[in-house]
């Protein structure tokens, strides 16, 4: 996937729809989000430097119609100042950790699955 944000720019906001092709249980995703965090980050294509480093990013849910089941969850990252400081090509990656009863880690998703995630800052 492609995105293109203005350098220096903080808007607009990237948006990830999580992937059902059966390696997530939608079915039990409300209960494992309760307790994750969501987390952002951003390399460059060419020095693979980070730009950004685990910053927090956010859940959305979009409800279905009546006649759908499930719903669908979208990650979101707003950009903050400094992000897009730099223009270049970089790479991004959602992390989602999920966490047990003791707020441990149980498990970990790097989201996209399918497709990577290309951010180009442009003047």
């Amino acid at each position: 996937m492609e995105f293109y944000i203005r350098k220096n720019a903080t808007d607009p906001k990237i948006k990830m729809k999580l992937a059902r092709d059966g390696r997530n249980d939608f079915s039990n995703v409300n209960e494992l989000l309760e307790s994750s965090d969501i987390t952002f980050s951003m390399v460059n294509t060419k020095t693979n430097n980070p730009i950004i480093l685990n910053d927090r990013a956010y859940l959305a849910v979009k409800r279905q119609r009546q006649n759908q089941e499930i719903d669908e969850y979208i990650i979101t990252y707003q950009f903050k100042e400094g992000g897009t400081a730099l223009e270049g090509r970089y790479e991004g990656t959602f992390t989602i950790i999920f966490l047990d009863t003791d707020l441990e880690t149980s498990s970990k998703l790097i989201v996209p699955i399918k497709e990577k995630l290309f951010i180009n800052v442009i003047w």
